[in-house]
């Protein structure tokens, strides 16, 4: 079954909310058992939020336009994520917009050559040289939870992405919770690289997911698999392939972690491609949870530091674990517990470095992380930007960052970390800048191989 929204009314003015002849489309082919919302080309179908069912494809041909509105007050209350979860998620904690949401919506699928434009420029109050600041419906501080995720799913199995391109999303472009079985391939996320918290796909507590052969250019983590607090329900997170992708960011190419009480296990990156970010792979264990059994793999990356406001230094490959808050203390003024994070068992393998930071593994203490394996590290240092040096650990509840010269290599209390058979390059023009090959202080087990420099 295949119903065109343009048949159930829908205006592709660029002007019109058509949010009530898209959902009437989705309701028809979800009733039949499941089929085809057809989005034509020509012309740009503005809509405010929508709710995708099970079974329904949502087909944007190559052309298509699919705007999301710029006025709050079109993410109806109807389509925020505290109904449709019906409180199973803390509403509190999770955005109260989205402009494309499902909540069970099993087998549905968003595919075709056209494009969803999140309109983030609706949301911009004023522009900045390095960051932009948002416009909330409110004001203030508000900006960072109220803007509108671009598409939402909650607790769906067996959803696809294919294809699509998504363009200036106003916050994060595409968010799973607690969903099972996600298949992403071939799809574009283009965002503007000035807009704050601006995620390609968040991976929120989801098992068996596959992102594959797809485009990324975001002003925050191109990929960000995380833990939430609020959606504990969902387990954790399990069972990731990312392959044969292209990553740019203002902040990291793929993060895994930072928002993790949950557990983070069993992912592969490989044959990917990262240019022009600030950051690199970043494995950052923060609140309680585990970081564990990560294989990186067969991949080119390029990173340099692009402003001080954003969180990192140009890192390629950073692994870390602090408690993200400060510790608490007992009424003696002891310290009585932290929610530290925990990292076991990463491998990162035959990867082509330019950086002009350190490839990093710091730790609150040696607990914390065990067992980094760099292993065919081709790296080559040279300072590419007009940043004085840093160490940027943020979050955490015990520093932030510390000025001082990078290092190729940083091993700051972690066990069992291998260095084998890999070489640094130091840019002669700008040797002088860094310090030594490897500096380790409190790091019990470090076994390094064969690593050379010229």
């Amino acid at each position: 079954m295949q119903i065109s929204i343009v048949d159930c009314g829908a205006v592709a003015d660029g002007v019109t909310n058509n949010a009530k002849p898209i959902q009437a489309a989705i309701n028809d082919v979800a009733a039949h058992g499941g089929g085809r919302v057809l989005i034509p080309a020509g012309g740009s179908f503005l809509s405010g939020s929508f709710e995708l069912l099970p079974k329904v494809e949502l087909h944007l041909e190559s052309g298509a336009i699919l705007l999301a509105s710029g006025d709050y007050s079109d993410y109806s209350q109807e389509h925020s994520i505290e109904v449709l979860t019906d409180g199973e998620v803390n509403e509190v904690v999770l955005p109260r917009r989205a402009f494309i949401v499902g909540f069970r919506a099993h087998g549905a699928s968003i595919t075709g050559l056209g494009t969803i434009n999140g309109n983030a420029d609706a949301f911009i109050a004023t522009r900045g040289e390095y960051i932009h600041q948002m416009r909330g419906p409110i004001g203030g501080r508000d900006q960072y939870l109220e803007r509108p995720f671009t598409l939402f799913l909650i607790e769906s199995y067996g959803v696809k992405l294919v294809d699509v391109t998504i363009t200036d999303p106003a916050f994060w472009a595409v968010r799973f919770t607690g969903c099972n079985n996600l298949d992403i391939n071939g799809i574009r996320i283009l965002s503007d690289l000035m807009v704050p918290n601006g995620d390609g796909i968040d991976i929120d507590r989801c098992q068996d997911v596959r992102i594959t052969n797809s485009h990324f250019e975001t002003a925050d983590d191109c990929i960000s698999l995380k833990s939430c607090a609020a959606t504990s329900q969902y387990g954790l997170v399990d069972n990731v392939i990312i392959n044969n992708c292209f990553f740019k960011s203002t902040s990291g190419a793929i993060t895994l972690g930072t928002e993790s009480v949950g557990d983070i296990t069993n992912v592969i990156i490989s044959d990917c491609i990262v240019r022009d970010s600030h950051r690199g792979f970043a494995v950052r264990a923060r609140e309680g949870g585990t970081i564990s059994n990560v294989l990186i793999t067969d991949c080119i990356v390029q990173t340099r530091a692009f402003s001080d406001m954003w969180w990192g230094h140009g890192e390629a490959l950073h692994v870390t674990a602090f408690s993200w808050d400060d510790p608490v203390k007992g009424t003696d003024g002891n310290i009585e517990r932290t929610y530290e994070g925990k990292v076991r068992d990463i491998s990162f393998r035959n990867i082509n470095v330019t950086t002009e930071a350190s490839t990093l593994v710091w730790a609150a203490h040696p607990e914390l992380i065990k067992g980094v394996t760099f292993e065919n590290i081709n790296q080559i240092m040279v300072n590419q930007s007009k940043w004085p040096h840093r160490i940027d650990l943020r979050p955490n509840g015990i520093t932030d960052v510390i000025r001082r010269r990078h290092n190729a290599f940083d091993v700051m209390n972690a066990t069992d970390v291998e260095i084998r058979n890999s070489r640094v390059t130091w840019d002669p023009s700008t040797r002088e800048m860094y310090g030594e090959l490897i500096v380790s202080e409190n790091s019990p087990g470090l076994n390094v191989e064969s690593l050379t420099e010229r």
